[in-house]
């Protein structure tokens, strides 16, 4: 029995993981600074092992992590830059014995997806996440690459553009699904609400609308196509909250294909390559920091 814990920049993410099954989940509003923080998750440990017993803590958070444990740039929450959270559990009376491990989210996301998803089984693969930004986990010989300085996949700040103009520039804020969604519910004038604006996108004839969306996936379909010639892939799978739209998978998959056609050269050369959603939603970050705990 491992305790999972997602650390998000809105919400943490909070059960007991076996396998790929999590149980007795919980969903709080993340801690706004470090000292909050640290009695957020010390209550969570204390509340969750009231229930069950367990030894191992997986912690799931955005920013670059080393082996130590130590984040690097939080991402959306900030203040965990620099802070180890092995350290801050040790530190805690009574809690100086439980084994932490910690992964960046998106890593964590593929490290499921490879052990129990759509990437088991394959050789060379990579998984997209889309979400605030974009982060990407590759997996190289059956094994989650981390690169030189742990930041292998840091996809948010790959240059989209020719010329960088600003934020939209680049993968992480371009391609951010959550601004997608708070675009289209604006031009569509409904509720800021994922599968609502999916639902008044699929019936509206919004012009603008309809073209935001097909931006959106064609600029997701260049990132596959450029991971894929650079690393050599198998199979790529997309995954976030977003990833739960068929229609979203759908139009990927044909911007994708349409690459192959700009050009004689390119159809003569590559293969297209597997493009599917991911298996899990949800709780993919908190299946895939437990097995990393184990």
């Amino acid at each position: 029995m491992i305790l999972g814990i997602d650390i998000g920049g809105t919400h943490i993410k909070v059960g007991f993981v076996e396998n790929e099954k999590v149980t007795t989940k919980d969903k709080l509003p993340t801690a706004k600074n470090l000292e909050e923080f640290c009695q957020q998750i010390k209550k969570i440990i204390n509340d969750y092992i009231k229930i069950n017993s367990f030894t191992k803590i997986a912690f799931s958070v955005p920013g670059s992590v080393d082996e130590s444990g130590t984040v690097f740039y939080g991402g959306a929450v900030s203040y965990l830059n620099g802070i180890n959270l092995k350290t801050l559990i040790a530190d805690n009376e009574g809690m100086e014995n439980f084994e932490v491990v910690v992964e960046n989210d998106a890593k964590a996301a593929t490290l499921g997806e490879m052990s129990f998803g759509s990437l088991r089984g394959i050789k060379n693969g990579a998984a997209i996440i889309l979400g605030t930004g974009v982060g990407t986990g590759i997996c190289i010989n059956e094994q989650l690459y981390k690169g030189s300085h742990n930041q292998a996949g840091e996809v948010s700040f790959w240059i989209r553009e020719r010329a960088v103009h600003g934020a939209d520039s680049f993968v992480g804020m371009g391609l951010s699904a959550v601004k997608l969604i708070s675009s289209l519910a604006n031009q569509l004038q409904v509720e800021n609400d994922g599968p609502l604006v999916f639902s008044a996108l699929k019936s509206s004839k919004d012009k603008e609308a309809a073209q935001l969306f097909s931006s959106y996936c064609e600029g997701v379909a260049i990132l596959c196509f450029n991971l894929q010639l650079i690393l050599d892939l198998e199979k790529i799978v997309i995954g976030g909250g977003i990833s739960q739209q068929p229609l979203l998978i759908e139009k990927v998959e044909e911007a994708y294909q349409k690459l192959f056609t700009t050009a004689p050269i390119i159809k003569k050369t590559l293969q297209p390559i597997v493009v599917e959603a991911a298996k899990f939603k949800a709780d993919a970050n908190l299946i895939g920091a437990a097995r990393k705990g184990i």
